[in-house]
């Protein structure tokens, strides 16, 4: 394991452990059972106990983040290549989703007003957008590690990392529309 994915993989675990200090401060003042799941309406449709809410959905996080970047490793290790840089950036997506849901999953029973619906919206607006900018800047080379059937040509795959990019970001601008009416 290169130093450069270790200190990815420790980071990013930390970060996914981190919301626990948030739980430790508040652990008093929040209830037995804990919202896990919201509607459309942002109604909490599914509980957990406060001790697996708390501790128990941040520690599944850090141990699913640990094994999606050790399978990337190994993966690129075997192809001896360098990792796409939107592998790079998905590497992120699970800390930065458990901090949030943590965050909401704190709030909620503490009485703020926190709208699920258009905080996940936000959510996969930006990520669709960066990751619509970054399909059309990646390498032949590059994409050979993430499509498979790679296409035969480079020129083949130029026009379908466009139409991806493209894609990507048209669904991105959707998202941050439907802010508007969830």
């Amino acid at each position: 394991m290169e130093k450069k994915d270790k200190r990815t993989l420790i980071l990013s675990v930390i970060i996914c452990l981190l919301p626990i200090l948030l739980g430790v401060v508040l652990y008093n003042k929040l209830p037995e059972q804990m919202p896990i799941h919201f509607t459309i309406n942002d109604i909490p449709d599914n509980y957990a106990p406060k001790n697996f809410a708390l501790f128990g959905i941040p520690v599944i996080m850090a141990i699913v983040q640990s094994i999606c970047l050790l399978f990337t490793m190994n993966v690129n290790k075997l192809k001896n290549s360098e990792k796409p840089k939107i592998v790079k950036i998905m590497e992120w997506f699970i800390p930065i989703m458990t901090v949030l849901i943590y965050i909401i999953m704190v709030e909620v029973p503490l009485g703020s007003t926190v709208y699920v619906g258009k905080s996940v919206c936000l959510i996969l607006g930006i990520l669709f957008m960066i990751i619509g900018n970054y399909f059309p800047k990646m390498s032949y080379e590059s994409g050979k590690n993430l499509f498979h059937p790679m296409p035969k040509s480079e020129k083949t795959f130029r026009k379908m990392s466009r139409i991806l990019g493209y894609s990507f970001i048209i669904l991105g601008i959707v998202f941050l529309i439907l802010i508007i009416w969830v």
